[in-house]
């Protein structure tokens, strides 16, 4: 489950996603520069492909247990995010193939254009699949549709199998479900695509879509909740772009990144789930990593997912107070703002001591108790209980 969104204003391009996922799985930020390659073939999640000389520089948003990558931006701006698409037939169950996540690893790695990461996506599918298991704790089988996007075009490319289609738009969203006319039709499996809220949510995104502008306006968009959504806390909302775990069906959002290309590469990202309760945080293409971004295989990354995952399960059942979100809100504008002026690494630094400052205050918190239901505890209290087991 996701949602993807890009469009173009004034000169620049802004990319964003929320990557839906098992509540517990986590996700991490790495900044992998460019590399020359002397080896024959690199290993994905599942098979091996032929490498190529050199890959370029990318910032890769993980599940740590995968190759591939939910989302990502490389050196020449070019943004990827896919998205899990339910389809008619027999998904490929087998663990010979490619994932859509490594679909979009392999496109940053080697395109210089949004136009050659589409074309890298349908040969490396036409020769080799989609499919294997996706999921981290349980198994999960589906097909893949990505939004890919420069600084000059935005390519929606669906597929179902190896048969795909794509269109180019100058604002556009993607969500759990095909939507490309003709092949939609063909394609999509209704019932799958209904429970996934992915109708709902695109809705949602769409209208954000309309008349955006700024990364502050796709913060929002990534942080909506569906209408009738007064305490995600209490309830599970499949149907909501920032998506809670807890009801019969439906992940949790666990990353989320925005990418603003102009001159430069600034990337606003949160490193933690939950957008609604994130601050999304400065970062330059290119400079030295900062947490929540970490060089390749850090171990630093995944445990400060872990680290803020603990202060986000002590919500489930409560209320934030105003007072939260408006701190939060602050905090942010000042980002921003200094993001104009301000030497980007150390604005990094800066917003990192910032959050760990706001986080500290929150969690020593009273915060007001809510009803809930059973179900809704007893689900979040299974993943609780084996996230605390994995994190020990």
């Amino acid at each position: 489950m996701c949602d993807t969104l890009g469009f173009f204003h004034d000169g620049k391009a802004i990319f964003a996603k929320n990557s839906d996922r098992s509540p517990n799985e986590p996700q991490v930020l790495e900044f992998i520069p460019a590399k020359d390659h002397n080896e024959p073939t690199l290993k994905a999640t599942y098979i091996e492909v032929p490498q190529v000389p050199h890959t370029k520089a990318v910032l890769l948003s993980r599940p740590t247990w995968l190759w591939g990558a939910e989302m990502g931006v490389n050196e020449c701006g070019v943004c990827i995010g896919n998205e899990a698409v339910f389809t008619k037939g027999a998904y490929h169950k087998e663990n010979d193939t490619l994932t859509g996540m490594d679909l979009l690893r392999l496109a940053l790695e080697r395109a210089n254009t949004a136009e050659e990461a589409q074309e890298i996506i349908v040969d490396h599918l036409l020769t080799y699949g989609q499919g294997g298991n996706c999921a981290y704790d349980h198994k999960f089988y589906y097909d893949n549709s990505f939004l890919i996007m420069d600084r000059a075009h935005i390519y929606i490319l669906e597929t179902a199998g190896k048969e795909w289609v794509s269109r180019e738009v100058e604002r556009g969203s993607i969500s759990n479900r095909l939507a490309i006319r003709g092949f939609a039709q063909k394609h999509k499996d209704p019932l799958y695509s209904k429970f996934s809220g992915s109708k709902d949510r695109l809705q949602q995104s769409s209208t954000c879509l309309a008349g955006a502008t700024s990364v502050q306006d796709m913060m929002k968009a990534l942080r909506t909740h569906a209408p009738g959504v007064t305490n995600p806390f209490a309830s599970g909302t499949v149907n909501s772009v920032c998506m809670h775990y807890g009801g019969l069906v439906g992940d949790h959002t666990t990353a989320s990144m925005i990418v603003e290309l102009s001159d430069d590469i600034r990337v606003w990202l949160t490193g933690t789930s939950t957008p609604c309760v994130s601050l999304f945080k400065p970062y330059r293409f290119g400079d030295a990593p900062v947490l929540p971004v970490v060089a390749e295989e850090d171990p630093a990354g995944e445990a400060y997912w872990r680290r803020a995952e603990q202060f986000r399960r002590t919500l489930i059942g409560k209320e934030l107070p105003p007072a939260f979100y408006s701190e939060r809100n602050a905090l942010e504008a000042d980002f921003l703002r200094k993001a104009k002026a301000a030497d980007s690494e150390t604005l990094a630094k800066e917003a990192l001591e910032a959050e760990q400052a706001f986080y500290e205050k929150w969690i020593a918190a009273d915060l007001k108790q809510v009803p809930t239901a059973r179900d809704f505890r007893k689900r979040w209290g299974k993943k609780t209980n084996v996230l605390k087991q994995e994190t020990e």
